[in-house]
């Protein structure tokens, strides 16, 4: 009866890479407990981490995956006999303890582990760590920023994927269709003019004041379309669902449609390239703009643009929010490419959206450390207050900044990080551990909010819709 109470009896397997000698000192490289448990309560969301060096942080972690299995773990208890040089072992009694269902494998590359030594200054001398020395343990004195310090500095990472890839090196980088051998090949083609590698072709526009935007999409997405709608008839359904979210709303994000539609990515690459254009640089740069709506003449336009934001080293703030290692991603093979299945399936990982990769509000935490939102979505009062500030006559609209005043973004950044901070501290005060010097904390916020520091942009949505 006990087996049959155990069976039920569900049991979280991690496969550690390498023979466990000392079981704390195992749960320690995987983070702890605490790190362990949360892995556990998101498997869909998060992903664990594990390093063989816990106090360096001068190295790169592996992930693991976490993965169905069917298994059951078992509890023998052996009897062992010594007959001279032999050791003879016997089964006494087996006991079922539970029933694995997931399990963590780290089945990434493991990239270089980085310990900061000293060289040796004699051959009899032996390289001696100095990791202590660069890692704060305090409140440093003024006089060290004098003093010579060690100089050790390490590339971030090797590999720029988890697992090995296959790379086909060659010298042609671009498609060129010959037009000699093909009449209908327009020369001024748009759409087939970029890298062949990127997938299917999307209409981006380049930031200007001179050139009008599209008032019409391509005729190559609208034979798409059809093409798939012959396979897949809830697409004008879907079509009509989006339709109508860029009849309210001329400027929306591609996850924005997908956290209302609920439509699947793999649907959406064929229905958004129908209704809007796609912004690749400006004030609106990675938002998809309803075709004959320009925002470079509407200053109410200045509520949709771009805000990237990006979470602090502050605080233990940014530890609290996860990197893009430690999130889930879909395998490019797991999305679904048969439109003749059922649209009641169940949405992947890649389609679904939390509401805080695409709103902020008051005491909500972005879903990553990297969140691009549109300024309208952003519901703070102090945020708010600036955009309802008009322009002035005559202003024209800059190609970074919009129809908003300078450092606007800056102040925006600042407003919510205070907001995320505050709500972070607050749900984990019980977890932090602060130092004697965390009072120096609000001195040193309030002077990063007046400095503007520049960030280099990147271009995600690029990269989703491939």
């Amino acid at each position: 009866m006990e087996e049959v109470k155990n069976l039920h009896r569900d049991l979280y397997c991690v496969l550690f890479p390498g023979i466990v000698k000392n079981d704390e000192k195992a749960i320690e490289c995987m983070g702890g407990l605490k790190s362990m448990s949360q892995c556990y309560t998101q498997s869909n969301k998060k992903r664990l981490a594990m390093t063989y060096q816990p106090e360096n942080p001068f190295l790169r972690k592996m992930y693991a995956d976490s993965k169905p299995t069917a298994g059951v773990l078992l509890k023998l208890k052996v009897k062992k006999t010594r007959t001279g040089n032999e050791i003879k072992r016997e089964v006494i009694s087996t006991s079922l303890v539970g029933s694995v269902n997931k399990i963590n494998k780290f089945e990434s590359m493991c990239d270089y582990q980085y310990l900061p030594v000293a060289t040796p200054s004699a051959k009899s001398d032996k390289p001696q760590c100095f990791l202590e020395n660069l890692l704060p343990s305090g409140v440093e004195q003024l006089n060290f920023m004098v003093e010579p310090s060690p100089m050790y500095i390490t590339p971030p990472n090797f590999t720029r994927s988890d697992k090995p890839i296959s790379y086909f090196y060659t010298e042609k980088r671009y498609y060129v269709k010959d037009s000699t051998n093909d009449d209908s090949m327009n020369v001024d083609d748009e759409v087939h003019k970029f890298r062949s590698e990127r997938g299917l072709p999307i209409a981006r526009y380049t930031f200007n004041l001179a050139e009008d935007l599209p008032q019409e999409p391509n005729e190559y997405y609208l034979k798409r379309k059809d093409a798939r709608l012959a396979v897949y008839p809830a697409l004008q359904q879907e079509l009509e669902v989006v339709k109508k979210l860029f009849d309210v709303r001329p400027i929306w994000s591609l996850n924005l449609i997908k956290y209302h539609t609920k439509v699947k990515l793999i649907s959406l690459k064929v229905i958004v390239p129908c209704l809007a254009i796609y912004m690749k640089e400006g004030p609106w740069r990675m938002m998809w703009v309803k075709y004959g709506y320009d925002p470079r003449k509407e200053p109410g336009a200045r509520i949709y643009q771009t805000l990237d934001f990006r979470m602090r080293h502050a605080a233990g703030v940014h530890a609290m929010v996860m990197t893009r290692d430690q999130i889930v991603h879909c395998k490019k093979t797991d999305s679904i490419k048969n439109y003749k299945k059922c649209s009641s399936e169940p949405l992947s990982s890649e389609d679904i959206v939390y509401e805080g990769a695409v709103y902020f509000r008051p005491g909500m935490v972005p879903s990553q450390r990297q969140v691009y939102y549109q300024y309208c979505d952003v519901e703070l009062p102090e945020v708010q207050q600036l955009l309802a500030l008009e322009p002035p006559a005559g202003y024209l609209c800059h190609a970074r900044r919009g129809w908003l005043p300078p450092d606007t973004d800056q102040l925006c950044r600042d407003h919510i990080f205070r907001s995320a901070k505050r709500t972070l501290l607050d749900t984990h005060k019980a977890d932090l551990k602060f130092e004697d010097y965390s009072s120096v904390g609000s001195e040193s916020d309030e002077e990063e909010a007046t400095t503007s520091t520049s960030v280099n942009e990147a271009d995600e949505s690029l990269n989703i819709l491939q």
